[in-house]
């Protein structure tokens, strides 16, 4: 290769070259919180925000925000997340749902995880003609993810207050079963009211759900969601529907503003 014909390709490499590395260095978290996995083919980033408790045996929810190679928020993408536990070589027979909550952020339910160990969470995505592969690694999933009150309760020790402050005390967060009293085995509607920590109503949030029996592994049999807001801080709820006696706990996650925190409620059901 003569001068001039190495000089061409070596300004041609660095075009190709740079322009990947800008982009790496664009490659920023939306919340100091979140984790932020590139792909493994490097065409997208997924952020995931994962509620302070953590994550547990049982059934889970996250929230995800994909991201380019530029470090831009990527809407109308198609994503599947997968659960696997790399020393038992076994996955979980229940996909997690994801739903897309608009500008590039996607909601991820009915994430469980079968036993207590390690765990990895493969988020496959696909827009248009690209694809790309994140795997998040969960080093030790425990039996429980939720604060001491919760852990292991006797039935008398139970706090199954119906009003609570969120984890991170931004909100204030209450539920009204249609009819008051909550049914068994009986698919129902709540109403959720959301209130700033200083009792303003918190209007156009985004809200998800899951519920979840610790001692069992499994959560709902349907998948509520929030179908209208009311006006006033107030959410209406559908199909929920707790499918056996017991503890049961149902966390919702608001997000506001800047604010993503998670509310548990603890309900024991006769």
């Amino acid at each position: 290769m003569n001068k001039s014909a190495g000089l061409v390709f070596f300004t041609f490499l660095l075009a190709s070259i740079l322009p990947v590395a800008a982009q790496e260095t664009d490659m920023k978290k939306h919340y100091e919180e979140s984790r932020l996995q590139k792909g493994e083919q490097g065409v997208f980033s997924v952020e995931m925000m994962v509620p302070k408790a953590g994550l547990h045996m049982g059934v889970n929810a996250v929230e995800l925000i994909l991201h380019d190679a530029a470090g831009a928020d990527v809407p109308g993408a198609e994503i599947t997340l997968a659960p696997w536990m790399p020393d038992m070589g076994h996955g979980v027979s229940e996909e997690p749902k994801v739903t897309e909550r608009g500008g590039g952020v996607y909601s991820a339910e009915n994430i469980i995880f079968s036993m207590t160990g390690r765990w990895e969470l493969t988020v496959k995505v696909k827009k248009g003609d690209l694809a790309d592969t994140v795997v998040f690694s969960f080093p030790e999933i425990t039996a429980m993810g939720h604060d001491m009150k919760m852990k292991a309760p006797e039935t008398e020790e139970l706090d199954v207050s119906t009003t609570v402050l969120s984890e991170g005390g931004s909100f204030r967060v209450s539920y009204v079963a249609d009819g008051k009293a909550v049914p068994l085995n009986a698919i129902h509607s709540w109403t959720v009211e959301v209130q700033t920590a200083d009792g303003d109503p918190v209007t156009g949030a985004t809200i998800t759900l899951v519920g979840d029996m610790p001692k069992h592994g499994h959560g709902f049999p349907t998948e509520p969601e929030v179908t209208e807001e009311l006006g006033g801080g107030k959410y209406r709820v559908e199909g929920l529907k707790f499918s056996m006696p017991g503890w049961w706990v149902v966390t919702f996650h608001v997000a506001a503003g800047d604010s993503r925190e998670s509310a548990s409620f603890n309900l024991y059901l006769r």
